[in-house]
Order: structure tokens, then sequence, then C-alpha cells
């Protein structure tokens, strides 16, 4: 957690003068950089395409200032508002007016109304835990929370990101999959002589409370936006993208997808 902080604070400094912190564990393998995401094989520190850019800066700058938060885990920032299942008496005092225990699922539409109208809708590393079936609601559902030219940032794991890693056998004892290979020892659904597919199947199911119930990557999630009729200008926010800001869009980066798009 401490390095956490130390590292969000750098960024906070960098990003200042355009720049950005690619986390440490990225840096050690060059080549997963740049096959991945496309960086130069040098980079460590990327410069931003505008040096106030981000996504954060254009929605301030074009005076979007409502934000809302679907599946905030109880990570709070002082800009958002957010719904979760967790009761509201957890939640901290400060953050009381601004979180709703809300099923986004299955809420209704006096709950959607109550919520009111927002600039940015933000699902980060949430999408993955609904099928198809209820991802289509749920966007929907945030759609008509959304203003008109209202914006929807998705971020999930990546599934072209984690299939290169397992065609490559990539897994099973490699330290930048050690969070995963921990996870899949953990819950006895893999050991030392488990192949690697085994702990590729941790990416599929997560935490067994918090399973993923779907594998996304930008064709999937741009297919089921691009079917509810209500988004237009649905892009790919890669590490090198103008709009990309850590973690306001990237909070894992080393292995998310991150999809942004404009309500119609």
């Amino acid at each position: 957690m401490v390095k956490l902080v130390l590292y969000n604070a750098l960024n906070r400094l960098l990003r200042k003068g355009g720049f950005v912190l690619i986390p440490a564990r990225e840096a050690r393998d060059r080549d997963h950089l740049v096959k991945n995401y496309g960086l130069r094989n040098k980079d460590v520190i990327r410069l931003n395409a505008t040096p106030k850019g981000g996504l954060r800066q254009h929605l301030i700058a074009n005076q979007q200032t409502k934000w809302l938060e679907i599946g905030c885990g109880g990570t709070l920032e002082q800009d958002f508002h957010y719904i979760d299942l967790f009761p509201e008496g957890v939640v901290d005092r400060s953050f009381q007016g601004r979180y709703s225990r809300i099923d986004i699922v299955h809420a209704g539409e006096s709950q959607l109304q109550k919520l009111g109208k927002f600039d940015l809708v933000r699902m980060q590393h949430v999408f993955e835990h609904f099928a198809p079936e209820d991802g289509r609601e749920v966007l929907r559902r945030c759609a008509s929370l959304l203003n008109p030219r209202g914006y929807l940032l998705i971020t999930t794991p990546d599934l072209r990101i984690f299939a290169k890693t397992y065609l490559n056998d990539g897994f099973k004892g490699n330290p930048q999959m050690e969070s995963f290979n921990r996870e899949a020892v953990k819950n006895g659904r893999a050991n030392a002589e488990s192949p690697d597919s085994f702990y590729f199947s941790v990416f599929a199911h997560s935490l067994l409370h918090e399973r993923h119930l779907w594998c996304y990557d930008f064709d999937g999630l741009k297919y089921l936006l691009e079917e509810t009729g209500s988004f237009e200008d649905i892009q790919e926010l890669g590490l090198d993208h103008p709009l990309t800001d850590f973690p306001f869009t990237h909070n894992r980066p080393e292995e998310d997808v991150c999809v942004l798009a404009r309500k119609v």
C-alpha cells in the first residue's frame, strides 16, 4: 500500500509536465510492453500526447464535472458519486449523500432517477463480473444515467493480453503473473504439478466470492455498446492515447483494456 501511495504521488507530479511513470513490474519485461502495449523499446517514462491531457482534464475543461463510479469496492475519491452493494453505514461519513447502495443489474427506474444525471459513468474492473445478458442491461442503465454527450468509461482485464501470455507459456513460474498464480494455489485449483492452463483459468474465475462471469476485449465491449444503440465514438484508450491518465482511466495498466464511449 505504501508503494502504491508513493507511486501515485510521483505520477501526480509527473503529470503536471505531461509525463507518466510506467509501473516497475512492466518495465522489467520490455517484450511485454512492446508487444501488448505498442510502446517503444526504451520507454519507462512516457510523454503524453498533450501536456495537460488526460480524460480528467478534458472533462474539467468542458465543464463536465459530475461523475459516477459503479462498483467502487470501498475505494472512494472526492470527485465522484458512488454506487455499490455494501451498506451505506460502512461508508466514510464524508461520503454520505454521495454513496448509494444499488444493484445496477436490477436497479429500478425510480432508483436511477433519484441518482440523477452524470457527465461520466466509470466502471473499473467491474464489467467482467457481469455475463453478457446482464452486461447489456447494465449498459442500458448507464446510458440512462448519462447526460447527452456524456461519457462511459469501462476497464476490464484484457482477454488479448492474457491469451497471449498463456500461449507463450507465460503464467506458471512467471513473476509478472505472481498474483494470479498465488490466487490459483490459494483457492486449491492449482499446484506445482498443474499445467499452465490451470493458472490461466484463475483469470476467468478470479476470487471465489467475486467471480468473473465473462472475458472481454475491445471488440467484445464495442459489440455490446453498439447493440444498445445509445453510444457513439467508441474507442480504446491505449497507453499512448491523449485521454489516458493513470489511475483515472487505467487502474491496472499491466492488464487493462480501457474503452471510452460517448452517449448519443
